[in-house]
């Protein structure tokens, strides 16, 4: 919240509109005072006028209402309607997304599920295959990596052997 300080101009303005509001209304009240005949007459005028406010205020009371009426009218027998449409079609859209679900995604990933695992069998199998007919000739110590640690040009390994700790027995130290 940003506060402004008055300046000394504006306080003296606003202390002389206070003074005169005083003095205005003290004129007002000595006059009344002094003049009984004039009294009277404000006196039933400003009733007169209070009575008509309090009439219009009654004709807007009336007017609020009727609008109030026509506003519940309006949601009863109008809004209720579509809004039960709204709730039938969300209704419909989860049965047909349930219906997509269960009958064709769900077979499609099963079915994609069994055939990825098919390949990695069959790759799991042709890679032993390979890899124990290259083992025949070599010793332990000489066979190739698997076929899934390479990358990159067919032949050309670029995945780093697992390094043990310095000083194992497998490997001889540099």
């Amino acid at each position: 919240m940003r506060t402004t300080q008055l300046t000394t101009k504006q306080k003296i303005a606003i202390g002389v509109g206070a003074l005169l509001v005083t003095a205005l209304l003290a004129l007002v009240l000595w006059f009344l005072l002094t003049h009984p005949v004039a009294t009277a007459a404000i006196t039933d005028i400003s009733i007169i006028i209070l009575a008509l406010v309090v009439l219009v205020m009654n004709v807007f009371l009336i007017v609020m209402m009727w609008q109030i009426i026509r506003l519940i009218d309006f949601l009863l027998f109008e809004l209720k309607p579509v809004l039960e449409s709204v709730q039938e079609t969300t209704s419909t859209v989860r049965g047909t997304a349930s219906f997509v679900s269960d009958e064709v995604s769900s077979p499609i990933i099963g079915v994609s599920a069994k055939a990825a695992g098919v390949k990695g069998s069959l790759r799991f199998v042709v890679d032993s295959l390979r890899g124990g007919a290259e083992r025949a000739g070599r010793g332990p110590q000489d066979s190739a990596p698997p076929a899934w640690n390479t990358a990159g040009p067919a032949g050309s390994s670029t995945a780093s052997a697992p390094s043990s700790p310095a000083g194992s027995a497998d490997q001889p130290t540099a």
